[in-house]
């Protein structure tokens, strides 16, 4: 059910990959308790319903729209879907995005079309789509890059190319759209312990938690990670109008990875942890 009171007055955004407890979610949530009207494109109809109905009893507006964003036609049902429930879009995040770790000796086509299929096909026609819709005023897009965009490592070769690509293509994009009053920016995060990194760091490290204390004071120059709500609040900056002279921009939100020249020490404790 849709939070319809007081819907019509407010902005439409969509975020793909809006559902769950991942980066997407705290994106969506944060949105919607900002007073945006919240499409929520996403391929877990559980997860999907479950966080729409969520927000609706807290009073807030969202409406999930269970999607493949890969399928061709996906991005235009989007924005027919977010029209018929509130109004026309004119505000994107393009958050809806899949990982693959693995040698590039051991990828196959279909990896490699997979990979690229969710993270740079659907993001262009997602946004070519909006673009297409998004009133005379203008707008904004914000797209969900990764830290792989300009440093990675072994097993990343797919992956990071991807978001190598959504870095460019946002500056692009930017340059395109900037006649239109529409505005282009990128968010690159870094680990985010969300429940899908959780899982993958699960299947090499015997502690989870202690992998990632191990891994703030080894990788990252401040302590904490950066949760899928502070991503989620970068992107409503992004969104809103103070900052309506950024775009063409990306911001990297990492604790300090990115910027460090080399690993910290580590300490004894700290390197039995890891090693469990």
């Amino acid at each position: 059910m849709t939070n319809h009171h007081a819907a019509t007055h407010l902005k439409t955004v969509i975020v793909t990959g809006g559902a769950g407890g991942g980066i997407g979610g705290g994106i969506s949530t944060v949105l919607a308790e900002a007073g945006w009207n919240t499409v929520i494109v996403d391929i877990d109809r559980d997860a999907g319903r479950s966080l729409s109905e969520q927000l609706n009893r807290r009073g807030l507006s969202a409406a999930f729209l269970e999607a493949d964003v890969t399928h061709p036609g996906c991005a235009e049902q989007a924005v027919a879907f977010a029209a018929s429930k509130f109004a026309g879009p004119c505000a994107l995040v393009n958050s809806a995005g899949i990982g693959l770790v693995k040698d590039i000796a051991e990828v196959s086509d279909e990896d490699y079309r997979r990979v690229f299929s969710v993270n740079i096909d659907a993001p262009y026609r997602f946004s070519r789509a909006v673009v297409r819709a998004m009133p005379p005023s203008g707008g904004a897009i914000v797209n969900i890059g990764s830290v792989h965009a300009s440093a990675t490592c072994p097993g990343y070769t797919v992956y990071a190319a991807t978001k190598g690509a959504i870095d460019s293509f946002t500056r692009a994009l930017a340059a395109d759209c900037g006649p239109r009053a529409i505005r282009v920016n990128c968010i690159h995060p870094g680990l985010v312990p969300s429940p899908q990194n959780r899982d993958l760091i699960g299947r090499f490290a015997p502690s989870v938690d202690a992998w990632l204390a191990a891994y703030t004071l080894q990788k990252q120059l401040l302590a904490n990670l950066p949760s899928p709500r502070q991503v989620g609040e970068l992107v409503r900056f992004f969104l809103s109008d103070a900052a309506s002279a950024i775009t063409g921009q990306s911001v990297t939100i990492d604790g300090g990875t990115s910027a460090m020249l080399y690993e910290r020490l580590m300490t004894t404790s700290t390197i039995g942890d890891r090693n469990g």
